[in-house]
């Protein structure tokens, strides 16, 4: 039983969690997933990362919309697709950041809306931290 717990106490000052997320974060279908989630936020909902709803398109913005047979009920950002196409995962020591390109040729989404636009409402971080936990808990298992 003391080699046991010799052995776990070596082990768990080995452990860097950190590492372990930044090696589960560089997964390409996770990033996909996580950028998913967001775009969908934002289609969806039309609203930003802390819920709120984006500031509602102008009357002729909508009748444009109408006319191409896109969703005008919200604001979703998505015209052409450049703005969700530009969406990257950029993955930092402590955890990720999601990243795009909202320069547009009549100004700046972020500018307009906000910087909150990106990243991930509670429900949909809740999802994301329920998906690193089973993966640390895999990856550690795995290192046993």
């Amino acid at each position: 039983m003391e080699a046991l717990k010799t052995f776990l106490k070596k082990f768990i000052r080995r452990l860097n969690i950190n590492r372990l997320m930044s090696e589960i974060m560089r997964d390409e279908r996770l990033k996909s997933y996580i950028i998913e989630l967001n775009q969908e936020q934002l289609y969806d909902q039309g609203a930003d990362s802390n819920g709120n709803p984006l500031e509602p398109y102008s009357r002729l913005t909508m009748q444009i919309k109408k006319r191409k047979g896109q969703r005008f009920d919200r604001t979703t950002l998505k015209d052409t697709g450049k703005f969700y196409k530009s969406f990257r995962i950029i993955v930092e020591s402590d955890g990720f950041v999601i990243t795009a390109d909202g320069q547009k040729e009549t100004g700046n989404l972020f500018d307009r809306y906000g910087v909150d636009i990106l990243g991930l409402n509670s429900v949909n971080k809740y999802q994301v931290e329920q998906i690193l936990g089973r993966e640390i808990r895999e990856k550690i298992i795995q290192m046993l």
